[in-house]
Order: structure tokens, then C-alpha cells, then sequence
């Protein structure tokens, strides 16, 4: 069974049974999404700025110690070839894990490390790297179940080879990161 069926058919239900449990619990489960956008190595192995992916997340945030979130991306880009009219089609997969820290209490800015596994697939050649992160970050409260985030990150990409360009890639870029958390409990 392919891994990625695997983890698309368990993923919901374990969202489903986790956000049941955490009502019952009361315990301050999030969700929402991050927008991230980056000047460095971009997504399409190119240097430059641009938005890199958008990542819905859940994860647990209590105020004044730090948070918890897991994000799930996947995109698709097909690239046609103006020469011969070919067709080349990735398909992305990226999980990202993140955890802060607030070291002087609610309301102030936090320090946070991330990690991104990236797997790109396609028919001819597949490319699999990591994203290790540290950066800072702060939450502006909208109401008592919304808030706004925002962090300025630095992102180490390892070093990964892609065979359709035959290219050994590595970098790092400098991130900002805009999100929208809800607490709906």
C-alpha cells in the first residue's frame, strides 16, 4: 500500500477523534494556516523571493509557555516543455512539524525551531529533502479564539539531488511566515 494513501485515509480520523477529545478535555487545541513566503532557495530550486507554500496546521497552544503544531501541504505543478511540447508533472508532499517557546510570558514575541520533510514525486525521478528552521515569531490576539502570527524564520535546506536536472542542491533562505491560528474551544 502506498504510504501516502496510508496517511491521507488515517490522518482525518485521527484529526476527527483528536479535536473530539480535546473538547471534552479542554485542553487548547489549534488550527489554522501559515502562509510562508522566503528570499533564498524557493520551492522550484530557484534563488529569489517568492511564496514558497501555504500550510493548514493543528497543534496545542498554551499562553505564556509555547506551542505544538503539525502541518500537512501538498501542491501539484506541471511544467510544459515550449520546445518539443512535453510535459513534466511533480506532485508535492511536504509535513511540517514546529514547536515554541515563549521564554517571558503571554503577549510577547516567541522563539521557534521547525522542521519540514519534502517529498517531490514524479513519473520519471523522485526528490525527498529536509528544511531545518529557527526564528522568531509573535501572536497578535483578534478575539478570544483568533489571532494573527507573525514570524521571520531562517531555513537550512539540505543538500538533495534531482535527477531530472541532474543538480545537487542545497541553500538556505530567510522566511516570513503570516498565519491566521483559531482556538475554538
Amino acid at each position: 500500500m502506498n504510504k501516502n494513501a496510508l496517511l491521507s485515509a488515517i490522518l482525518p480520523i485521527f484529526c476527527f477523534f483528536a479535536l473530539s477529545n480535546g473538547y471534552a478535555q479542554g485542553l487548547p487545541l489549534v488550527f489554522g494556516a501559515v502562509l510562508e513566503t522566503g528570499s533564498g532557495l524557493l520551492e522550484n530550486d530557484d534563488y529569489g523571493n517568492g511564496i514558497v507554500r501555504l500550510t493548514p496546521f493543528i497543534g496545542v497552544w498554551i499562553n505564556g509557555i509555547g506551542f505544538a503544531r503539525v502541518g500537512v501541504n501538498t501542491s501539484d505543478k506541471k511544467e510544459i516543455n515550449s520546445e518539443d511540447g512535453s510535459s513534466n508533472e511533480w506532485k508535492r508532499f511536504d509535513i511540517s512539524a514546529q514547536i515554541g517557546i515563549s521564554l517571558i510570558g503571554p503577549e510577547h514575541p516567541y522563539i521557534a525551531a521547525s522542521y519540514v520533510r519534502n517529498q517531490a514525486y514524479n513519473p520519471s525521478a523522485d526528490v525527498e529533502w529536509n528544511e531545518w528552521g529557527i526564528g522568531i515569531g509573535h501572536r497578535f490576539i483578534l478575539s478570544p479564539f483568533a489571532a494573527i502570527v507573525i514570524e521571520a524564520e531562517h531555513r537550512w535546506i539540505t543538500e538533495h539531488y534531482e535527477r531530472m536536472n541532474r543538480l545537487d542542491i542545497s541553500g538556505r533562505r530567510l522566511q516570513m511566515n503570516f498565519g491566521l491560528v483559531a482556538q475554538p474551544f
